[in-house]
C-alpha cells in the first residue's frame, strides 16, 4: 500500500481490519472533494497505484450518480458495491469506504 496523495489530509481517515482483511477509509463531507474522488483515492492507496495509472471509474460505475446518491453522508442503509482495480468496492450512505 502506497500513500495516496488524495488521502493524505489529516481528516481521512483510512485503516486496515485484520479480521476482514479490508481496507477502510472515511470520506470527509466537509471537503470540496466528491466521494467519487475519495473512493479512487482509497483503492490506489490500497493497489499502490497513483490514480492517474489507473482505470477510470466511470469505465465500472457512474461517478456522477454515486456522488448524488450519497451526496450527504447521512443516507443510513444504503450501499453501493461494485469491482474496481480487481477489488471489491463497498461505498455506504455514511461515506465509508470498504475495498478489499
Amino acid at each position: 500500500m502506497i500513500s495516496s496523495p488524495i488521502l493524505t489530509d489529516s481528516t481521512d481517515r483510512f485503516g486496515y481490519d485484520p479480521i476482514t482483511e479490508t481496507y477502510h477509509a472515511q470520506h470527509d463531507w466537509t471537503s470540496d472533494s466528491p466521494l467519487s474522488i475519495t473512493v479512487v483515492g482509497a483503492v490506489a492507496a490500497v493497489i499502490g497505484k497513483e490514480p492517474t495509472e489507473m482505470e477510470p471509474l466511470h469505465a465500472v460505475t457512474d461517478p456522477d450518480a454515486l456522488d448524488t446518491l450519497l451526496s450527504s453522508g447521512t443516507e443510513a442503509g444504503i450501499q453501493v458495491e461494485f469491482e474496481y482495480e480487481e477489488q471489491s468496492v463497498t461505498v455506504t450512505g455514511h461515506g465509508e469506504i470498504v475495498v478489499g
